[in-house]
């Protein structure tokens, strides 16, 4: 679609209610969003006052069940004493299913025209069933707009037009949910007693703005169509329109969604965009009403305003004043938007009738005081690539702007994401998204074997966060923008745990607290308590010239033949002493923990040729503090005591004894060695060196 085009008509200006009167056959057929039910030999067979027991047949609890599933709301009116029949209804695994129900002695006329009101649906919106003739003519004669139905007809409800939606979409499928978390949200503000903006930040608001799929675009017509007083034109797109601008490459389709500590609030906004030469033109923005109080919209513009400023475009909008969208004009005004002609950008006519072409030249903005905001990068597609760690292998997507945390935790990519994966290697999937919104400090999120064994896990440091399905071995990262420069929060706390728990809660794989180098073409394997300085000493090596396999931890998958521990090399966690003594680590990447008593660094490039993920043990070397350069042997029993604490996390008795088997395999026949390391490290690693050097060259 060229920029000049004519777009789809404006949707026709609606026309003032029309009196009341008996359903014509059209309306017979439009959409109910509610049914009422009665419950005495409607819902259930029996009368609660008079039958000891009721029970709902099972062709009407899959008739309750599937119009949910439809997105069609349920509720009860009836004859009965509140606490007995809700009672009953809990007891029936039925009593979720029915919002507002109205249980009492009052008119059912009264109790749908309430449940109407509460739902803030059109009374033509409500169906009613009941088994009793003068309950129906009640309500027809007292609401006419009101679809009445006789009990009878309650198992074939599911296949009437009127009960069969053309398309469910994700959304409708969850209203219940959405309706009930809304009644919670509303009973939380009644009860905040500080100001609205403290209720709004208490709410952990998050949008997520995404480029729309095939399978969305039902609910963004569904916006453009539905939503008018947060409509800038008032344009319905159909289905066929935005098919073909989903086609486009130069037009971005995006769909909002938003959550908050309640729930979901489902799609929320959409927004239809075209990027041309030097300018953004903005055809369509359209939010929920239902949002208009957490200042969504307000959020999407202050978000594309940013995207624009940092591609170095304007931005033009198109504006159609209708009968009911004014709030929509203020909000395009307070952000700047004015009708002042810019030469490079065109007229100030916009295309179809009645259309106005707002102009903006954008700045940079903060995105929102109380939300947090997922969105791409604009212009720029989600980029791929494939790495392996701790020997899984691990297909990233993430946008442009964590290009730079996949770089620095993965390092170069390791496989073709064609290539296909040995059969013992896992695969994970990581989509890395980035957040803007109002600042939180990051926290140590708990580190525990709760969280480690958690479903789905959830690392969580108030600021970015990880939830990954362990069954799918997939998950998202989403980070916020202002820890992408945080190697801490990225690094240590997100991924270097996500990928320790998954190598300690599989079966068939433990892990070692432990480092290794590749020193005279063996690779000793240095484990140490707490203290000793095994990471200042396996740094020490790589500057020495060593090969590094890992720092810190080693994983072993026990279906991968030949005896191979896997490690991860490109991060050291040195003292600013040690780092200083480094004249190649002095440009290098690093943040500081442990309140600076360390800093987690990023391998730099110059030592990128050193680094290997993956080796086959020629000795295990417990370091330990001295001056007198002792090297004394163990067995293999010793061995394992020392590592029990490592291998044994979040396994059970069988599991351990399958790891120990493996892992008496793995030593048998090494040397084992306990290792002085003094404070002088050229020393300590001449004296590795040379040890290693005298073993028997192996096959």
């Amino acid at each position: 679609m060229s920029d000049t085009a004519a777009g789809p008509v404006p949707a026709a200006a609606p026309t003032p209610a029309a009196t009341p009167a008996a359903a014509t056959p059209a309306q017979s057929q439009a959409p109910v969003k509610c049914l009422v039910w009665d419950l005495d030999n409607t819902l259930w067979r029996g009368t609660l006052l008079e039958d000891e027991e009721v029970e709902v047949p099972e062709e009407i609890r899959r008739t309750v069940l599937e119009l949910d599933s439809r997105g069609i709301l349920q509720s009860v009116a009836s004859r009965n004493y509140h606490d007995h029949a809700w009672a009953r209804l809990e007891k029936l695994g039925l009593a979720e299913y029915f919002l507002v129900p109205q249980i009492g002695w009052g008119r059912k006329s009264d109790s749908v025209r309430a449940i109407a009101a509460e739902l803030k649906f059109a009374e033509s919106a409500i169906a009613f069933i009941d088994d009793q003739p003068t309950e129906r003519a009640e309500v027809e004669h007292e609401l006419p707009a009101v679809r009445t139905y006789e009990a009878e007809r309650a198992t074939g409800l599911t296949g009437l037009p009127e009960f069969t939606p053309a398309q469910v979409t994700e959304d409708a499928a969850n209203r219940r949910s959405m309706y009930q978390a809304g009644v919670r949200r509303e009973r939380a503000e009644a009860e905040h007693s500080g100001s609205g903006d403290e209720f709004l930040r208490s709410l952990d608001l998050r949008l997520v703005v995404e480029h729309a799929g095939p399978d969305q675009l039902a609910r963004v017509e569904e916006l453009t169509l539905r939503t008018s007083q947060m409509n800038a034109t008032g344009v319905h797109y159909s289905h066929e329109d935005l098919t073909a601008l989903l086609a486009d490459p130069d037009h971005d389709v995006l769909v909002a969604g938003l959550t908050d500590r309640f729930g979901s609030h489902g799609a929320v906004g959409v927004l239809l965009l075209q990027r041309l030469p030097g300018r953004w033109h903005l055809k369509l923005l359209a939010t929920s009403c239902r949002v208009v109080s957490f200042g969504t919209g307000a959020t999407v513009l202050r978000w594309l305003m940013n995207q624009a400023h940092a591609a170095g475009v304007h931005l033009t909008a198109d504006f159609r004043r209708t009968d009911r969208n004014r709030i929509m004009e203020v909000a395009y005004r307070f952000a700047g938007f004015g009708q002042d002609p810019c030469e490079d950008c065109g007229p100030a006519a916009g295309e179809g009738p009645d259309i106005q072409r707002l102009h903006l030249v954008p700045a940079a903005q903060e995105v929102s005081t109380s939300m947090r905001v997922t969105a791409p990068t604009l212009g720029t597609g989600r980029l791929t690539s494939v790495h392996e760690v701790y020997g899984h292998r691990v297909e990233c997507s993430y946008d442009s702007a964590a290009r730079g945390v996949v770089r620095d935790f993965f390092g170069p990519e390791s496989a073709s994401p064609d290539a296909p994966a040995a059969g013992h290697v896992r695969t994970v999937r990581l989509a890395f998204d980035v957040q803007d919104g109002p600042a939180v400090a990051a926290v140590n999120p708990p580190h525990n074997l709760e969280v480690m064994t958690g479903d789905p896990i959830v690392i969580d440091t108030a600021s970015s966060r990880c939830v990954l399905d362990p069954a799918a071995l997939s998950g998202t990262v989403t980070l916020a923008r202002a820890d992408l420069d945080d190697s801490q929060v990225w690094g240590r706390w997100i991924l270097e745990r996500l990928f320790l728990y998954l190598v300690c809660r599989h079966p068939r794989s433990y892990p070692l607290h432990a480092g290794a180098v590749e020193v005279a073409g063996r690779t000793a394997v240095l484990t140490a308590a707490a203290g000793v300085g095994k990471s200042t000493f396996t740094y020490w090596a790589l500057h020495r010239g060593a090969r590094l396999v890992g720092e810190d931890i080693l994983a072993r998958n026990m279906d991968e033949p030949e005896g191979v521990l896997w490690g991860y090399p490109r991060a050291l966690y040195l003292s600013p002493d040690m780092i200083a003594r480094s004249e190649v680590l002095r440009e290098a990447s690093a943040t500081s923990i442990e309140g600076g008593a360390k800093s987690r660094v990023t391998v730099p490039p110059a030592l990128e040729e050193r680094l290997t993920t993956r080796a086959r043990p020629d000795a295990l070397v417990f370091l330990v503090r001295g001056e007198s350069g002792g090297l004394r042997g163990l067995d293999v029993e010793q061995a394992l005591e020392r590592c029990r604490e490592d291998y044994a996390t979040a396994k059970d008795a069988q599991q351990c004894a399958a790891v120990e088997e493996d892992l008496r395999g793995l030593l048998a026949g090494l040397p084992l060695w306990e290792f002085e390391v003094s404070a002088d490290l050229d020393e300590s690693y001449d004296r590795l060196h040379a040890a290693l050097a005298a073993l028997p060259a192996t096959g």
